[in-house]
């Protein structure tokens, strides 16, 4: 079994629901801040990071995940019930859009990849069980401590190890290495689904470990 580690505190019990977000490209800066706080009283985000969790079946991120991914961060995870939603997001072309769009697949139990576009921005969503273990991170890392945060005090802009991966797997998809949503779609597609898949940059190059990591995770 793949271990992957969340913070302490927002470590996903299965009786909840839990979103991690990071921002990569652009930090957020005090007026961006204050509009995500507002989501939640608990909400207390840095420039990079925002943590949400709700107890109970019917309790949610106001509004979903969607407006934050199109607006301010780059990355994110959520986990309801043992179901994990992955999503990666970055401004891009028309032509890149369009290429993307052909990966857009739903397999059994709604398992699969949603892509949908807010004008220039790309989001990408992947639906899932992980055969996981959650708990408490003790590799995290701070790759952006130099900036400071002092609205809310010390800021936290650790890292956890799936926010890592996501991270990563985003890059490759931008640079058009798209192995693990092919990897995605033979994990979950079914005899009869027929898929025209474009071809990446990388298809004849070993594969990264980042990719091969999530993929590894990824339960049938």
């Amino acid at each position: 079994m793949k271990v992957i580690s969340i913070r302490k505190g927002f470590a996903a019990d299965h009786s909840s629901t839990s979103y991690e977000f990071y921002a990569i490209d652009k930090i957020l800066g005090s007026k961006e801040k204050a509009a995500v706080s507002r989501l939640s009283s608990r909400a207390n985000p840095t420039e990079r990071r925002a943590s949400f969790i709700y107890h109970g079946e019917w309790a949610d991120l106001p509004g979903g995940w969607e407006p934050l991914m199109e607006k301010y961060y780059d990355v994110m995870w959520s986990e309801s019930y043992g179901w994990w939603n992955l999503v990666m997001a970055w401004n891009t072309d028309t032509a890149t859009i369009q290429k993307m769009a052909q990966f857009d697949f739903t397999g059994g139990d709604d398992v699969g990849i949603n892509i949908y576009h807010r004008n220039n921005r790309l989001i990408i969503s992947i639906d899932c069980r992980l055969d996981a273990l959650i708990t408490e991170d003790k590799n995290s890392y701070d790759e952006y401590s130099d900036y400071d945060d002092d609205d809310y005090g010390e800021a936290d802009n650790s890292i956890d190890n799936l926010l890592r991966l996501l991270e990563k797997n985003r890059e490759y998809l931008m640079k058009g290495d798209y192995r693990l949503l092919k990897g995605i779609i033979d994990l979950y597609a079914m005899e009869e689904t027929l898929v025209n898949l474009p071809e990446g940059s990388a298809e004849n190059s070993e594969l990264p470990e980042e990719i091969q990591e999530l993929l590894s995770c990824i339960e049938i």
